[in-house]
């Protein structure tokens, strides 16, 4: 029996939320079931934010074969030389016309169009990559699956590009509501949810006894589509309410380039909050560090980030600021709380933060959902029925 052909469309394999999404349904689905090839679109080393293609080897290790974009259009593509863009270009100021036609744009969409029909399913990883590859080269593919990664709350045009007229597949951990208002724009298409999903393995990261100042932790990527301003002023108002507490915050990104050094300043919290970098392995973090309570963002109540995942598998607590909360109700309201009043934000903090107990309680909750809830041995046979169609 044949393996049915899958392939993944990828901007790289760095050591980030979409990047590892795409590891690890690669690692969860059936090896003897699937053929899995994964086209990466920019060159290799391409994100200076990053210090090397994280998941690169650990995919082929999984068997996965890994194609070049890159490459393919520089073996392809007969482009102009420079001598004929500088002729081009002193003949359209003079003649409004040019005499060196480029047809890169079409090799590019004939290069897309052989190489997808090798495949049964495209996989497009995220809604940018799917702007970059097809979108902004006039292509559609009937056989391809855009997997959503982003909300509208980062950036309300996100499927400006996209025609609202065609159907498209979709995969994503939008429950029905939130869905509704994601894709309110479209006039036809078919949803798969899949949950954020990873390989659980619980471990009790614990918390330091000893230790008399508390310490919260926020693990995010230093940008401004994920705003600090809430956690800077809620621990602002803890201090002032007498708590003990500094902030680690952990993600790749320049904090004094972004502006947060100056929002530290002028809220006289400079001392209070130590930016950590980028963070390899958040469970050893965790375990080093004994954070009493982590600060999370969510959309629309739900945990926005694989950093959320590990963190509860771990049994570390945490409480979210909601940057796009509607009024839907959830089954995880009561223990994965989210916040949009500052007020009850810092209320509820400093509540959890006056005993121990109440801490390790919650973190329990919230480690037993997401071991149920979250497992990609548990989820991978969601993506199995849209594959086996």
């Amino acid at each position: 029996m044949s393996k049915i052909k899958i392939l993944w469309v990828v901007y790289d394999f760095v050591q980030a939320g979409g990047q590892r999404y795409v590891y690890e349904i690669c690692k969860a689905l059936d090896k003897q079931k699937y053929q899995i090839d994964l086209l990466q679109v920019n060159a290799i080393n391409n994100d200076k934010n990053w210090k090397n293609e994280y998941y690169y080897e650990p995919t082929i290790d999984l068997g996965c074969r890994i194609f070049s974009l890159v490459d393919i259009y520089d073996k392809s593509i007969k482009k102009l030389t420079p001598f004929q863009k500088n002729i081009n270009k002193i003949l359209k100021r003079v003649t409004l016309k040019t005499i060196f036609k480029d047809h890169s744009i079409q090799n590019e969409q004939s290069i897309l169009k052989d190489l997808f029909s090798e495949y049964k399913f495209i996989n497009f990883s995220g809604i940018s990559v799917y702007d970059t590859v097809c979108v902004n080269k006039g292509l559609y593919f009937t056989n391809g699956i855009v997997h959503i990664l982003t909300a509208k709350f980062q950036g309300i045009d996100i499927y400006k590009g996209f025609n609202k007229q065609l159907h498209y597949n979709f995969v994503s951990g939008f429950e029905p509501e939130i869905l509704k208002y994601e894709l309110n724009e479209f006039k036809t298409y078919k949803h798969t949810y899949l949950p954020l999903s990873l390989e659980c393995k619980p471990f009790t990261a614990g918390f330091d006894p000893s230790r008399t100042r508390l310490v919260i932790g926020v693990f995010t990527r230093l940008s401004f589509m994920k705003p600090l301003d809430p956690y800077f002023y809620a621990l602002k108002l803890l201090l002032e309410e007498g708590v003990d507490v500094e902030l680690k915050i952990y993600g790749a990104g320049d904090p004094v380039a972004l502006g947060f050094i100056r929002q530290l300043e002028y809220l006289y919290i400079k001392d209070r909050v130590f930016f950590c970098g980028h963070s390899d392995s958040i469970t050893n973090t965790l375990c080093d560090e004994k954070f009493d309570l982590i600060w999370f963002q969510a959309s629309n109540t739900q945990l926005a980030g694989y950093a959320a995942l590990e963190i509860a598998i771990g049994g570390v607590p945490q409480v979210l600021w909601d940057f796009n909360k509607l009024d839907n109700k959830t089954e995880t309201d009561t223990f994965f709380k989210s916040f949009t009043n500052l007020t009850k934000f810092v209320s509820y903090t400093k509540d959890l933060l006056s005993s121990k107990d109440k801490l390790k309680n919650l973190g329990l909750q919230q480690q037993d959902y997401v071991l149920e809830h979250h497992s990609i041995t548990k989820n991978i046979s969601l993506l199995d029925v849209i594959y086996a169609d």
